[in-house]
């Protein structure tokens, strides 16, 4: 017989003693529970430990391992799908607590975004285990579980599964122990020195977190997931990351859920963990609704990189988040600038002549004129931000200059141009001529001018984007209504202060020619320019309805012509009226043949005109799709891609100077790049929600794809240098 040798020391013999006494009493219990097979899915019921000790919390979980392709639902499970339930049969002396989820997966099917599990999961749940139970007995712990696994099709199952476990002081860890600790570190957690506020705006949530110090958040790949539905899972996302601090602008959804409208919930999964110990990539989100001038303090003044978040990864871009008092500076600054881009430049010629005339007369009139002017261009601007508030409320996607994108506001806009044309031609006569006589009336018919002038100028103004107004406009997308008004209002107040600043200063026009008969050809001179932007009109309009709709364009404007000239020659007020009714009657019949002829050229489509993939430039463009960037990108190829628009004449000025310059067309030979471009001259919704992230509503829009995922968004007013620096991503 073996005896232990009285040598051995005794200290050793306990332990090992109750360690194998604990296994054999273990023995005849599972330490889970039998495997149900069900719809592409195995289902097991799992315990961190092999036994359970009373007066503790003890972890069991839901485990699924889900077969290649398939995929069940978190908690919220996105766009479709249900989040798994379980109903407990457990003995007296046994609590169980609520599912714990670990940070879900992002998954896309077609247009529907999923939160969910695939491969293998398992579903956290703590025990409460009384201290009454006696050591030694065994524990039925039974669960029925009810899920939906989905591929192509989904498929709904339900579980039965039963665990039985001992109760024991200090049973040892299961072979499950790993697994468990792995999905713990995926449950979000509440970490006390982030803080964190959402404004509401009206169609989008706009979510500020600041990091404790010492931790950047620029440059990661963040996703949130929304834990009470209030997010849209599918639609677009814009996020800006700097330093520290990080906001995103996330969707609502069009049917808001029933949920707590005081807070905000959800979790954010993060590459790069959220805490400096390098442990914790889910962060919990709870954080209750602010104001938006709040939440701007606390961004007031920081710096950093903008990323974009389409609800995978996060790439960052060139740009910064900015205060809102900025966002007005900018607009204010963009409206200024404005005046000098292309195409507002030949209509604000008409306002030029009028301080001519202006010159010699006193001060008060100059002054009053200057005003009405600027009020033309501020109800203008905020009859247009009227009405992309109303697009905006219906969820339309539209971007500035949208109105252009549309062929019968195109040939509108060029019949006005036009006749604004014929009048400064001399063709026809409008205003004192049609109010009758008296002094005052036609005093009123010059600031109607004013005002009419301010109107136009605007209209034409909206297929530009000056420098730094793209950062104000981009602000409009997610900005209340009444801060979008202020930014609107700012803007037209930066584009009317050059000439306010005129009519209140009239010192300054000392130094403009006086008044004289010179003033009828240089008046006759102007006009000309007005043709120039009706020629770029048709141009535009050629574009989108093809050669046929132009030339019905053409056509209209030509009897447009002939009814201004019938008017001009015979319906002055010093010819007799029979001679003025019948000139009106043969003017309307004109005009009202232009306009019936030119809403049928607007009919036509442009599938006759062939697209010129290689411009003059020698650059050859390729059409822009998400698809394609993202194959580039995974072939290691560089991006380069040029948002754009036939109606944009600042993205033709760009084409001309950037774009033809010999040193970028070699530099994007040598080095491979791919220039794509995006053509924005129809509504493109693919492209508005691709400008829209990176916190744009209009073009040129220009932005460097990288293939390590960063990307870089370039000014709206490009030179080659500029090109060229933007690649140098030190720079």
């Amino acid at each position: 017989m073996w005896r232990l040798s009285h040598s051995y020391p005794m200290k050793l013999i306990s332990p090992l003693f109750f360690t194998c006494a604990f296994i054999l009493t273990v023995a005849p219990f599972g330490l889970q529970s039998e495997a149900v097979r069900t719809n592409h899915t195995v289902l097991e019921l799992v315990s961190e430990r092999t036994g359970l000790v009373p007066g503790k919390t003890n972890s069991v979980a839901i485990r699924f391992e889900l077969e290649e392709g398939w995929h069940t639902y978190w908690a919220n499970p996105g766009d479709t799908g249900l989040p798994t339930e379980i109903t407990w049969e457990l003995p007296p002396g046994i609590e169980a607590g609520g599912l714990q989820w670990p940070a879900p997966h992002w998954i896309e099917y077609f247009d529907l975004v999923s939160y969910g599990y695939e491969e293998e999961v398992l579903l956290l749940v703590d025990l409460e285990v009384d201290e009454s139970l006696t050591m030694g007995q065994s524990v039925d712990l039974a669960a029925e579980v009810n899920f939906l696994v989905c591929k192509e099709a989904c498929i709904p199952g339900s579980a039965k599964l039963k665990l039985t476990l001992p109760v024991a002081q200090t049973p040892p860890p299961s072979h499950w122990k790993s697994a468990f600790e792995a999905t713990r570190s995926q449950l979000p957690r509440t970490l006390p020195n982030y803080r964190m506020g959402v404004v509401d705006n009206g169609q989008s949530f706009a979510l500020t977190v600041i990091a404790p110090e010492g931790i950047r958040l620029e440059g990661r790949k963040i996703t949130f997931f929304s834990l009470d539905g209030q997010v849209a899972a599918s639609e677009p996302r814009t996020s800006l990351a700097e330093g520290r601090i990080l906001t995103q602008v996330l969707p609502k959804r069009a049917m808001e859920p029933e949920s707590d409208r005081n807070r905000f919930r959800g979790i954010l999964v993060s590459d790069v963990p959220w805490d400096s110990q390098g442990r914790y990539p889910s962060l919990t989100v709870d954080a209750p609704f602010s104001d938006d001038l709040t939440v701007s303090g606390w961004v007031a003044g920081i710096k950093g990189n903008a990323t974009v978040d389409p609800g995978g990864p996060t790439v960052a871009a060139g740009g910064s988040a900015i205060g809102f008092s900025t966002t007005l500076w900018f607009a204010f600054v963009g409206g200024m600038l404005l005046n000098l881009m292309p195409c507002v430049f030949p209509v604000l010629s008409i306002k030029v002549l009028g301080f001519v005339q202006q010159a010699g007369e006193e001060a008060s009139k100059v002054k009053r004129h200057g005003l009405v002017f600027t009020l033309g261009v501020l109800l203008s601007f905020w009859l247009l931000a009227g009405l992309m508030l109303i697009l905006r409320a219906a969820g339309v996607e539209f971007g500035w200059g949208f109105q252009l994108q549309t062929p019968g506001f195109v040939a509108v806009l060029a019949s006005v141009l036009f006749l604004f044309g014929l009048n400064l031609s001399g063709v026809f006569e409008v205003g004192e001529s049609l109010t009758g006589a008296g002094a005052q009336l036609q005093a009123k018919s010059g600031y109607s001018g004013s005002f009419f002038s301010g109107v136009l100028a605007t209209v034409v103004a909206t297929p530009c984007t000056a420098p730094l107004m793209g950062t104000a406009l981009g602000a409009v997308i997610v900005l209340p209504a009444y801060q979008s008004m202020l930014v609107f209002t700012a803007l037209a107040l930066g584009m009317a202060f050059p000439y306010l600043l005129l009519s209140f200063f009239p010192a300054f026009l000392k130094y403009l020619p006086r008044p004289g008969a010179w003033m009828e050809s240089f008046k006759k001179g102007l006009a000309f320019l007005l043709y120039a932007s009706v020629v770029w009109l048709a141009w535009v309009f050629g574009n989108q309805v093809g050669v046929n709709g132009m030339a019905g364009l053409l056509l209209g404007l030509l009897i447009m012509g002939a009814a201004a000239w019938i008017w001009g020659s015979w319906g002055a007020f010093h010819r007799p009226k029979t001679s003025r009714l019948w000139a009106s009657c043969m003017a309307l019949l004109f005009l009202v043949a232009s306009g019936y002829l030119q809403y049928l050229s607007t009919q036509f489509a442009a599938d006759e005109v062939e697209v010129v993939a290689k411009d003059a430039s020698g650059i050859a463009w390729g059409n822009y799709s998400p698809a394609t960037v993202d194959g580039a990108l995974k072939e290691g190829k560089t991006v380069f891609v040029d948002f754009t628009a036939t109606w944009c004449l600042t993205c033709q000025v760009n084409k001309k100077v950037a774009f033809s310059n010999d040193e970028v067309i070699r530099f994007f030979e040598e080095n491979a790049i791919l220039p794509l471009k995006g053509d924005w001259t129809k509504s493109d919704p693919v492209i508005t929600r691709e400008l829209q992230k990176f916190g744009r509503n209009g073009v040129p829009t220009n932005i460097i794809y990288w293939p390590d995922g960063t990307t870089r968004l370039l000014p709206e007013v490009l030179t080659p240098g500029i090109v060229l620096d933007a690649f140098n991503k030190d720079a």
